[in-house]
């Protein structure tokens, strides 16, 4: 188990996983981040709070889900325009029921949804570390986003890789994730992840194939992502894809949130590093043994 120095930082305690080794034998590492979460946390609410006294409303990016599953469905906007909807048309079907409340109860209610995730992300932290964090998602919360669901999703897809399938139905290439089961050799997870997203799309597509041409042709105009990091978009999706071998590899799952932070086809500010609230629940994984490990340990 981990030791009282850990468990004084407030740490999650996932036993003897390989997670729990890692954060147990660098504690200098979870020290600099205790250190640095407050200030970063201010800061997050800072933005916040100049988002909205700069006259930008609550809700502007969950305005354009609304507004596509009310019927307005289009992908005229470039990414970063107002109201841009990005994702596919199966995403804007599934959320369409809610989008028959009026904006300011559709907007209450994504805000209520996000701020249970989050909750629910960060309980197993102590509140040194859980306060914090939660802070981190401000932004995304003010704005709603979709970013505290993919963290939710890199977490519960670790054991259902079916829920990989709304990461790709949404910011596509945050379904980096997935490759976790095809670097540990787990071919029946990969296809079950697989699966599901073909199965969502094959349903979707047959009631308005025109919608999902759409989105395919704005995929491809937009496929260089948004220039809005220093670093380019192919770049980074090669790390992420690193990320997720090496994570897999060393049953490390937390190295997931950030491969997926990186994929991001946009990444502004503090919303997109949202996902990173997934790490406290990705660190209580303990994925089993991966398949080359299984054969070694039976040639052994």
């Amino acid at each position: 188990m981990y030791s009282s120095k850990d468990s004084d930082m407030g740490l999650p305690r996932p036993g003897w996983g390989p997670a729990g080794v890692f954060a147990r034998d660098f504690p200098m590492v979870a020290r600099s981040a205790l250190i640095l979460v407050w200030p970063l946390a201010l800061v997050a609410v800072f933005v916040s709070v100049r988002h909205l006294v700069t006259g930008n409303p609550i809700g502007q990016d969950s305005h354009a889900y609304w507004l596509a599953a009310h019927g307005n469905l289009s992908y005229g906007e470039a990414p970063g325009q107002r109201d841009a909807y990005l994702y596919s048309p199966a995403f804007a079907a599934a959320i369409k029921p809610f989008a028959l409340l009026p904006w300011p109860l559709f907007c209450a209610a994504w805000f209520g949804i996000e701020s249970a995730v989050v909750v629910w992300l960060v309980r197993p932290l102590r509140a040194r570390w859980a306060i914090p964090v939660a802070m981190l998602c401000i932004p995304e919360l003010v704005v709603g986003n979709i970013y505290i669901l993919l963290a939710a999703t890199a977490v519960i897809g670790m054991r259902m890789p079916a829920a990989w399938s709304f990461a790709i139905l949404t910011k596509v290439t945050t379904g980096v994730g997935l490759l976790w089961f095809a670097a540990r050799g787990d071919w029946k997870h990969v296809i079950q992840g697989a699966g599901a997203t073909l199965l969502i799309f094959a349903i979707f597509y047959t009631v308005d194939p025109t919608a999902w041409s759409a989105w395919a042709k704005f995929l491809l105009l937009n496929r260089n992502g948004t220039p809005d990091s220093g670093i380019g978009f192919m770049a980074r999706s090669i790390v992420a894809v690193v990320l997720v071998v090496v994570g897999a590899r060393k049953q490390w799952a937390f190295l997931v949130a950030p491969a997926m932070v990186l994929a991001s086809p946009v990444l502004v500010s503090f919303v997109p590093w949202t996902i990173l609230a997934a790490i406290p629940r990705l660190l209580l994984e303990r994925p089993a043994p991966s398949r080359s490990a299984r054969v070694h340990a039976r040639k052994g």
